[in-house]
């Protein structure tokens, strides 16, 4: 054991308590899309509301065919290890492909989503740009 762990341990337990407002499980596009009050329960036991313009912005530029695939919100996390202002996008590759389609950082097409690597990170400009287009469907989390 380390001399830092005690401070690592109680660091980690901060992060924690940071990312209460992230999601505790994740919704399928469609889901959502068929509910009157689209949400999503967050680690803590709060419901997050979701604006139905958003979800309706996303599913006009995913697929119909991948919209079950698609889970929301979209988890940013602010990673202090990639660098200064880099944040990773969590979730599945197709999630992290549409979240770079819509920040416009890649042009390919669902088509080929599966096929190309993605950016390792984005930055803090690109993370106000994705927040401003679409608040409610994504959360900013820390990482370590």
């Amino acid at each position: 054991m380390t001399k830092y762990a005690g401070f690592i341990s109680q660091l980690e337990r901060e992060v924690a308590q940071l990312n209460n407002h992230l999601p505790r499980t994740k919704r399928a596009l469609n889901q959502l899309l068929t509910e009157r009050k689209p949400s999503f329960l967050t680690r803590d036991g709060q419901l997050s509301t979701i604006r139905r313009e958003e979800l309706e912005k996303i599913a006009e530029l995913v697929p119909p065919k991948l919209h079950s695939a698609v889970g929301l919100p979209f988890t940013i996390l602010r990673r202090t290890s990639l660098g200064p202002g880099a944040h990773s996008i969590g979730g599945t590759k197709l999630e992290q492909f549409t979240v770079l389609r819509i920040i416009n950082k890649i042009t390919a097409t669902y088509e080929v989503w599966r096929e190309i690597s993605l950016p390792k990170c984005i930055y803090s400009l690109e993370v106000s740009l994705l927040r401003r287009e679409l608040p409610t469907t994504t959360a900013i989390g820390f990482g370590l």
